[in-house]
C-alpha cells in the first residue's frame, strides 16, 4: 500500500524558482520528489555525523 503523501510550501523567490524549474527541466526532474530526496539525504548525513560522534 502507498503511504499518504502531505502538501508541503516552500517558500522561494521569483528568480529561485526560475533557476529551479530551469534545473529540472534540464535533468528531467520532478521538484517534488528532488526535494525529498534531497531532504532525506541531508538527514542521513546528519544523523551519521551524530553516531560518529
Amino acid at each position: 500500500m502507498e503511504e499518504k503523501k502531505i502538501d508541503l510550501e516552500v517558500k522561494v523567490t521569483i528568480e529561485e524558482m526560475k533557476k529551479i524549474g530551469e534545473f529540472c527541466r534540464e535533468r528531467g526532474l520532478n521538484f517534488s520528489e528532488w526535494m525529498r530526496s534531497l531532504a532525506l539525504a541531508e538527514i542521513e548525513k546528519v544523523e551519521k555525523k551524530k553516531s560518529k560522534g
